[in-house]
């Protein structure tokens, strides 16, 4: 498969309404078990209260600090109607936690969700309208991970979604005005992870070739 074929799939999942439809019906689910320590944070929209917050209740356990980080990443995308700035940096404290690469090994499933909903906060108008600078942040955070040979491996496709969103951050006028260096590291940072899903890709490709053949091979007759 192509690296383009994936990434206009991944587009279209992008803008997919049943898909965000169903991540905010999952939000909903998980706002309920939020600790109040961690909602008062996020309701301030402080991304270092989140942080802390996350870090504080997780108590070095990863498991618990991506289930932490992808109810607060939930909550950040719900919050995009009505408080857009605070939805990005929230978006971008959850991405952070996502970083430890103990939480990606621990969680990677976990992490890939969140790269998804992260890769749909970042293009979000009404986000870079309110906070274009911290929406670069949050692209170029969520592209590390997403970029990580933990995450490429697990989930090739979604890492391929969030190259896709962050090329449409780099390039957008709004964000390239208010934070032109960050926009020109996060284009150099996208071709990276491009070029990494690509290898993912190919690799995959040969591997599942190469194991068709083998059990072609022993199981036709002597």
């Amino acid at each position: 498969m192509k690296i383009k074929t994936v990434i206009a799939a991944c587009l279209i999942g992008l803008t997919a309404v049943p898909l965000v439809a169903q991540a905010q019906q999952a939000g909903n689910q998980q706002q309920q078990a939020l600790p109040p320590a961690l909602l008062a944070a996020i309701a301030s929209g402080n991304a270092a209260a989140v942080e802390r917050a996350i870090a504080a209740l997780a108590a070095g356990n990863p498991v618990r600090a991506a289930q932490l980080a992808a109810q607060t990443m939930a909550a950040a995308e719900r919050m995009i109607a009505t408080n857009p700035a605070a939805a990005a940096a929230v978006a971008n404290a959850a991405m952070r936690v996502a970083q430890s690469p103990a939480v990606q090994s621990a969680a990677s499933a976990q992490v890939a969700t969140m790269l998804s909903a992260a890769s749909r906060i970042m293009v979000a108008p009404a986000v870079i309208a309110a906070a274009p600078s911290v929406v670069a942040s949050l692209a170029a955070t969520t592209v590390a991970v997403a970029s990580t040979p933990t995450m490429v491996a697990a989930a090739p496709t979604v890492s391929a979604a969030v190259a896709t969103a962050a090329t449409s951050v780099a390039t957008n006028p709004i964000v390239v005005a208010a934070a032109p260096q960050a926009s020109s590291a996060l284009a150099q940072s996208v071709t990276t992870l491009t070029a990494a899903v690509e290898t993912q890709t190919s690799t995959t490709q040969i591997t599942t070739t190469t194991t068709t053949t083998q059990t072609q091979t022993s199981n036709s007759p002597s």
